[in-house]
């Protein structure tokens, strides 16, 4: 399949996504399969960047040991709880 003619599909059925069920289960979806799945890759990740960071110095140490984790960290930290308000906000 050409990707046009998906693009083109996906363009002209736009308004099925765009539903009050559709965006409800999106958020559910977001918040009970994604995020989680997210979290445990980005733990990985920063566990990575701090034992990397064993062998920089200066500013690179700081990155990878203090900037990049807890910007990582601080991201989904961030959608979770946007997540959690609109989910409770939905029913659930």
């Amino acid at each position: 399949m050409k990707i046009d003619i998906l693009k083109n599909e996906l363009k002209n059925h736009v308004a099925d996504f765009v539903g009050t069920e559709a965006k409800e289960a999106s958020v559910f979806w977001l918040k009970n399969e994604a995020l989680p799945a997210v979290k445990e890759v980005a733990a990985v990740y920063t566990a990575a960047l701090r034992e990397s960071s064993a062998k920089e110095m200066g500013w690179c140490k700081f990155r990878d040991r203090v900037f990049l984790p807890c910007a990582v960290d601080s991201a989904l930290w961030l959608v979770g709880k946007a997540l959690d308000g609109m989910a409770a906000k939905q029913g659930g």
